[in-house]
């Protein structure tokens, strides 16, 4: 699963000049909470809601610094990724850095941004959530085939989504299936 299948795209950016209000504005307008500020094609920095709203004050009648601009209050220099970079290396450094949201590049080019609600998606996607057919959950040694256990236990259902993780104190697999009716012969 890459980035480049999961991100919003194209990237909606907003050049350094935008006055700090009028972002906020556009923000709340089309519902978004980061916009990448990008200056003749480079990217500058990242803006987010809760960055202008914190530099603006929340009544809208008595904001202050409205004259101020997105480049100073943006954060500069913000972390990227690649769109082939992998979703898993996507949501480890949105958990390391503690940030909900990373520009997606093709070199320096912003191509679009992915987001922890993407990855939310990803993961439910990948989990067969709205799928036809139950979830079923076993649990198996550490030392098992995964794959031949898992086999030998559905009988003959059809397998449409499988998900596993290791449980280390537990010395045990956990899998998560998404099963329909018999296989056909």
């Amino acid at each position: 699963m890459f980035v480049r299948n999961w991100m919003s795209a194209p990237a909606v950016v907003i050049p350094p000049v935008v006055p700090a209000g009028s972002a906020l504005s556009f923000m709340e307008k089309r519902q978004i909470r980061r916009l990448p500020v990008v200056e003749d094609g480079r990217l500058l920095g990242i803006v987010t809601r809760s960055d202008l709203v914190a530099a603006l004050g929340k009544d809208k009648r008595k904001r202050r610094g409205e004259e101020r601009s997105v480049d100073e209050i943006m954060t500069k220099k913000p972390v990227t990724i690649e769109q082939e970079e992998t979703l898993e290396r996507a949501a480890e450094i949105m958990l390391q850095r503690k940030i909900s949201g990373i520009p997606v590049v093709d070199g320096e080019r912003v191509v679009g941004i992915i987001t922890e609600s993407d990855i939310f998606r990803a993961f439910c996607r990948l989990m067969g959530v709205g799928e036809k057919g139950a979830r079923v959950i076993m649990s198996m040694g550490e030392d098992e085939d995964v794959l031949g256990a898992v086999k030998k236990r559905l009988n003959g259902l059809t397998m449409r989504s499988l998900a596993t993780y290791h449980n280390p104190s537990l010395k045990r697999w956990e899998v998560v299936l998404r099963v329909r009716g018999r296989a056909r012969a």
